[in-house]
């Protein structure tokens, strides 16, 4: 399973970021390998509809969790859409937040 979270900067230490589908990067976790990726958002500097391009751009990715600590409603109807569960992440690295995840210890909104 990969989980995906917005970040802001690209590095090991990186922060839960509050913008979902502007955010810089998002931070890829795989279950299956315990490894990660940091990847750019390339919705980040559309003009309208960066919520719904992020989430296309994850759908590409084979995400099927989010941590996130809000979400448009338009992003929220694309991944319920797309059956990605979404979790409320607060700002945190992200390790802790998938750390958090696997402990099941983040509520599902």
């Amino acid at each position: 399973m990969k989980i995906a979270l917005p970040v802001a900067t690209r590095d090991e230490n990186c922060v839960l970021d509050n913008r979902f589908g502007r955010g810089s990067f998002y931070y890829i976790f795989d279950t299956e390998n315990d490894s990660f990726e940091i990847v750019d958002n390339p919705a980040k500097q559309a003009r309208g509809g960066a919520g719904i391009q992020a989430v296309e751009y994850l759908i590409s990715k084979g995400i099927e969790s989010v941590i996130i600590p809000e979400m448009g409603p338009n992003a929220e109807r694309v991944l319920r859409s797309a059956n990605i569960s979404v979790f409320q992440g607060e700002i945190l690295p992200a390790k802790v937040l998938v750390e958090k995840w696997k402990n099941k210890s983040l509520k599902e909104i």
